[in-house]
């Protein structure tokens, strides 16, 4: 399931916290149960698709793109001092005139000097 209002969880996940276990698995905090946390997994793939995984109960129904997973990649964003956009489409994103890559199953993201 792609998330229909991606602006909203974009907003919802800047809220988050979100504490590095490796390079590529964070835990991030729950917007609605401070004592709740789940851990995202993320990969790249050679092709500009980023494949990421969240235990939170949208991930555990097939959906993609929770604020969760966006937290975790706008943290790892921000290590590189860029700053990213999510988006519901592709047009959305070649829209903005940034680099663009999709998370997999159809969330668009953009990426800029931060």
């Amino acid at each position: 399931m792609i998330p229909k209002n991606i602006k909203a969880l974009q907003r919802e996940s800047k809220g988050l916290r979100v504490q590095p276990i490796d390079p590529r698995t964070l835990v991030v905090s729950s917007a609605s149960n401070p004592d709740h946390r789940y851990v995202v997994s993320v990969r790249f793939g050679r092709d500009g698709e980023v494949r990421a995984s969240c235990t939170c109960p949208w991930a555990a129904y097939n959906g993609i793109g929770c604020s969760h997973v966006m937290a975790a990649l706008e943290h790892m964003a921000a290590l590189k001092r860029r700053k990213l956009s999510f988006w519901g489409s592709q047009e959305e994103a070649a829209r903005q005139k940034q680099r663009v890559f999709q998370l997999h199953g159809g969330v668009w993201i953009t990426s800029r000097a931060g």
